[in-house]
């Protein structure tokens, strides 16, 4: 019994890591848990204005709406039994949600020690998962209040470049652009955030469709023409000829090739070179994205995609930004389905190599 249950307890380990959001990780340890106690529902509780509210539940969620004796903290490890209802504390930072199962097999939650377990890794995933719920509303209501002053900014700043308020001087006309260029970074910037914000608690919604790398490539080369140009960069596109179709979300595609196109334009000094390179491996299509640029150090590479990290490099330091991009688009990436890896060495350039499933049948 001890050893099935250490491989449940793995089990449950392995199944609660990747998920971000609070509901995707209650439903999954609700789903545990039934199995393992051959239960015939389960549900958590939390107290709420006095009562017992039903957070979550595996299959009917009316049957768990009732008032239940149970204490708001739990000091007792182990189940504790009402009736057809068992009940595990699941500790939180200040107060305590109960797991509960009707009608388990009751010879399955015997070991109390290792059911207590049970409830702190739930509980840890659970925190956590709050914590970053917490962080997302913080960031969605700052984003939505940036985002007002910013689109009235824009809009006076449009007009003025119009000459609505009258002619412009050359300088006049150099410091609107300014104002309207820093506009487009802060707009950048809070698109990021909400998105970071959305992967972070998995509520990242994807509109999946199937398209053509080559058609994703040639768009973004397209909206990062003047960015290239003005930097006097050569690009050079080498598309293999029997290039899949692959499966992505179409909006967020180009926007993770514009993400790394810019950083190659921005990291490579005027006249350098950015070689793109599309290719079939396996079951996924890769495109290789190259530049002659400043390069990475071993040492920035193993943060590269933390979030809000940049490199002390001075000549990292030089580009303006904020070191989320890379930390977007790997988790708009792996959402989707693929994965990307970074290449390089200082003074030599950079090579990123972005994967994505292909479509079925192509």
């Amino acid at each position: 019994m001890m050893e099935a249950m250490s491989i449940a307890l793995e089990e449950l380990a392995r199944s609660l890591r990747d998920l971000r959001g609070s509901s995707a990780i209650r439903q999954a340890a609700l789903a545990w848990v039934v199995r393992w106690t051959r239960g015939a529902d389960g549900a958590f509780l939390r107290r709420e204005k006095g009562i017992w509210r039903c957070q979550e539940a595996l299959r009917e969620p009316l049957r768990w709406e009732k008032e239940w004796e149970l204490p708001e903290r739990a000091e007792l490890p182990g189940w504790q039994e009402h009736g057809d209802v068992c009940f595990l504390a699941i500790p939180l930072r200040g107060t305590t949600e109960w797991l509960g199962v009707w009608e388990p097999d009751l010879a399955t939650l015997m070991d109390a020690r290792a059911w207590s377990v049970a409830g702190l890794l739930i509980g840890l995933a659970l925190e956590a998962a709050l914590d970053r719920e917490t962080q997302s509303a913080f960031l969605s209501t700052a984003v939505h209040e940036l985002r007002l002053p910013m689109t009235s900014i824009k809009g006076y700043a449009d007009l003025l470049a119009k000459g609505m308020a009258g002619p412009l001087t050359d300088p006049q006309r150099r410091f609107v652009e300014i104002i309207r260029s820093n506009i487009d970074r802060l707009a950048g910037l809070a698109n990021d955030l909400l998105e970071y914000s959305r992967i972070e608690t998995g509520r990242l919604r994807l509109r999946q469709e199937i398209i053509a790398m080559e058609e994703a490539l040639k768009e973004t080369l397209q909206r990062m023409r003047e960015e290239i140009e003005g930097r006097a960069h050569r690009v050079e596109l080498d598309l293999a000829g029997d290039l899949p179709m692959v499966v992505a979300d179409r909006e967020r595609l180009i926007h993770i090739l514009s993400k790394v196109l810019d950083n190659a334009a921005k990291y490579t000094p005027s006249g350098g070179e950015i070689r793109i390179r599309a290719i079939q491996t396996g079951d996924a299509v890769l495109c290789e994205i190259t530049d002659s640029g400043i390069g990475i150090s071993t040492e920035d590479q193993a943060r590269l995609f933390t979030p809000f990290w940049r490199s002390e490099d001075p000549r990292v330091r030089e580009v303006p930004g904020f070191g989320l991009s890379l930390a977007v688009v790997r988790g708009l990436l792996r959402a989707m389905g693929g994965e990307i890896e970074i290449e390089s060495a200082p003074g030599q350039g950079t090579r990123v190599r972005i994967r994505l499933p292909c479509a079925q049948g192509t």
